[in-house]
């Protein structure tokens, strides 16, 4: 799988300075392993204390770009053999699609792009869902607007494109709500100035809104989980299709961890993964939504509930045997910078109370960017607020 014939003690190569990277950092500084950030915006990573190396170039989402520059970055900065950590979908894409020529030179915690074709694009996550008999939500397969609208149709439904790249940074927008025929149209055409109707995902909406919004996290062997827990990721902004989850909790759901251990078997998956799911409560069961194969926003909740999954896959690709506890039940996790608006918009409709707010904020909690211990990249990103309102619209 991988040739251990490195002979320098290995570090992490952390891709992405943004708070998930960040969260990295400080998962592998517990155990005193050397990280070095590769940025390709302005990101709050590199001015962490644990941070002692780091570059930046905005063209390392360039898939032209971006393999020469890493083995550049080995040779230069002797790299050879440390570990990849990605933080981003395109980086999943290129590392994957790139995967011989990079573990020349390091150790990549991933699949071929044979496998991780198979959840990238979601229509064909969706299908193999379908395949093993994992509820799925009613899907919409068309070859454009004028077959689909020949189906019969319920309302209400989402329209997401099948992949990102394209679509997100044009709207930023993830996905739309349609509650009715003439919307649809007229979303659709929208959406297909921008993307192929190859590319367009129809699917029913499941109603219940974030309450209903679960993940399955993992570090996958490529036959079982080394690790893993569950979370309800209670906020996310904005709040109906979200960029990312501003406030989740770990919560113990058995048949997420099967149906999530179930998928990743059949692909043959290797590496960290989050499985996420919506409850449908029409039908009393969780529906697969997709999987995401590089770090989430709030893998660090998993840490404080004690499970530490940048150090888990580190010793995972060095040859270091690990083992993982059970996750505590009831550790929350917050993202200060996006939650506190999404909680001010949600008093406002009259969605949330300050009683339940509050109630959010005690018992134990671990913060994605402040940090005592490590005060200056949450002021870093304070800073931040109107780049990152204008860069990625939060």
């Amino acid at each position: 799988m991988i040739e251990m014939q490195f002979n320098d003690k290995p570090g992490a190569i952390i891709l992405g300075g943004d708070f998930q990277g960040l969260g990295i950092v400080r998962c592998l500084q517990e155990h005193n392993i050397s990280t070095f950030v590769v940025d390709y915006e302005l990101g709050i990573a590199k001015f962490s204390r644990y941070v002692k190396r780091s570059v930046g170039d905005r063209r390392l989402l360039d898939e032209n770009f971006f393999t020469g520059y890493l083995i550049s970055l080995a040779k230069k900065h002797n790299l050879e053999g440390w570990v990849l950590y990605a933080t981003k979908d395109e980086m999943l894409k290129i590392i994957s699609q790139n995967l011989e020529e990079l573990k020349k030179w390091f150790r990549v915690p991933l699949p071929g792009w044979d496998v991780v074709q198979k959840f990238y694009f979601k229509e064909k996550a969706y299908r193999l869902a379908y395949d093993l008999s994992i509820p799925i939500p009613t899907f919409y397969e068309h070859k454009n607007l004028e077959d689909l609208l020949t189906k019969t149709i319920k309302y209400p439904l989402v329209l997401k494109p099948s992949y990102k790249e394209k679509y997100y940074p044009k709207t930023k927008k993830k996905a739309i709500r349609v509650d009715n025929e003439v919307q649809l149209i007229a979303e659709y055409k929208a959406m297909n100035l921008i993307i192929d109707s190859s590319e367009i995902v129809v699917q029913e909406m499941i109603e219940g809104g974030t309450k209903n919004l679960f993940s399955y996290a993992t570090y996958f062997d490529g036959e079982k989980s080394i690790g893993g827990m569950t979370a309800v990721r209670l906020r996310q902004h904005p709040m109906d299709f979200g960029h990312a989850t501003t406030y989740a909790v770990s919560v113990d759901i058995p048949e997420l961890f099967e149906m999530g251990n179930r998928i990743l078997k059949e692909m043959g998956y290797f590496g960290i993964a989050e499985v996420e799911f919506m409850k449908d409560d029409k039908e009393g069961v969780y529906k697969f939504i997709e999987i995401n194969g590089r770090f989430w926003g709030w893998h660090t909740l998993a840490r404080e509930a004690g499970i530490n999954f940048p150090y888990i896959l580190f010793c995972h690709m060095i040859g270091k045997k690990v083992s993982a506890p059970k996750a505590k039940v009831g550790v929350k996790w917050i993202r200060l910078l996006t939650d506190t608006p999404t909680v001010i918009k949600e008093f406002f409709k009259g969605r949330l109370s300050l009683t339940e707010y509050l109630k959010t904020l005690s018992g134990d909690k671990r913060f994605a960017v402040f940090s005592i211990k490590d005060p200056l990249p949450f002021f870093i990103e304070m800073l931040l607020i109107p780049y990152l309102w204008i860069k990625r619209g939060f």
